[in-house]
């Protein structure tokens, strides 16, 4: 995806866009602690803390995941904040500690890298042009401010790349290959033969003096 974009953005005016879209990261940083930061932190990875203005935020996206999934139809219980805050809280957690471990192995990724992926989004766009004012509606919209998403997609980003590593340098061992043709080679024989159902549709059922008389003599 990112060889897709970066091979889309290389002309003159979407170099220009992107390097506004950088510019206005070092603003967004400073608003997103602002917002973002503050208060006793929830949880603690590794020395990394989780804030409760980031559970809240969680808890929202995964209330209106619930809402575009099932609709009308949803039960109000399963919006309920409490039974949504673990469930997003331990989701955080594994986050962290999953950016962590990619950035432990030299993963990182660009600012310039961002701005291009900021750029593409289509719903970011007015008549086919990034639009900061749009840029920043659509995420209000959606809980974000523009530091805290500018936050969550380095992270998107970088576990992508990590993921799109390991799917890279997979390969697959000769008993590996040899035994996954022998499945797909293998066959199966087998007989059988039909019972009309006319030949037993006249038999009259036995009488239970009957049954009990067989099964005692048997």
């Amino acid at each position: 995806m990112l060889q897709d974009i970066r091979q889309s953005t290389k002309g003159t005016t979407a170099k220009v866009i992107i390097g506004l879209i950088v510019i206005s990261f070092a603003f967004f940083g400073i608003q997103s602690i602002l917002l973002d930061g503050g208060g006793a932190e929830v949880a603690v990875v590794n020395g990394q803390d989780i804030y409760p203005q980031e559970l809240q935020q969680a808890v929202e996206g995964q209330k209106r995941r619930l809402l575009a999934m099932m609709g009308d139809n949803i039960d109000p219980a399963m919006l309920d904040d409490n039974r949504l805050a673990s469930q997003s809280l331990e989701s955080l957690i594994n986050r962290t500690l999953l950016v962590q471990s990619a950035e432990a192995l030299n993963h990182s990724v660009s600012e310039g890298e961002i701005g291009a992926v900021v750029a593409s989004i289509e719903d970011f766009q007015v008549d086919g042009v990034f639009s900061p004012e749009r840029y920043k509606g659509v995420l209000s919209g959606a809980g974000f401010t523009p530091g805290s998403y500018k936050k969550n997609l380095h992270d998107d980003l970088l576990l992508n790349q990590v993921s799109s590593g390991l799917a890279a340098s997979e390969f697959v061992t000769p008993v590996e290959l040899e035994h996954n043709a022998r499945l797909m080679a293998e066959s199966r024989d087998f007989r059988y033969f039909t019972i009309p159902q006319e030949k037993f549709s006249s038999v009259t059922p036995a009488a239970e003096s009957e049954l009990e008389a067989y099964y005692n003599a048997h």
